[in-house]
């Protein structure tokens, strides 16, 4: 048996609707991951830069290794939580 034309409607009508927030939800969470990674690739440039404005050498090496290591753990760290955000949300199983 059919679904009624009214019934039809109201549902493609509901699942447009859901399909719009979750592209909007999607695209939301792009920005938010592509900030977050501009945010801590920047930061650990600026400390790798503090390494070359210095005429202390040990100095020097400890803002390079800080600056790498923000770099990096600020990287996987932000891929990490969007995986986990994204697994709460359904995205992955």
């Amino acid at each position: 048996m059919p679904i009624p034309e009214r019934y039809y409607k109201e549902l493609v009508e509901r699942h447009a609707e859901a399909e719009a927030r979750a592209e909007q939800d999607k695209r939301r969470e792009w920005i938010r991951v592509l900030a977050q990674i501009f945010l801590w690739t920047t930061l650990g440039l600026v400390g790798i830069a503090l390494a070359f404005h210095t005429f202390n050498e040990e100095l020097g090496w400890v803002y390079w290794w800080a600056g790498a290591f923000v770099w990096v753990a600020g990287w996987c760290l932000t891929m990490l939580t969007a995986y986990l955000r994204g697994v709460r949300r359904g995205d992955w199983r």
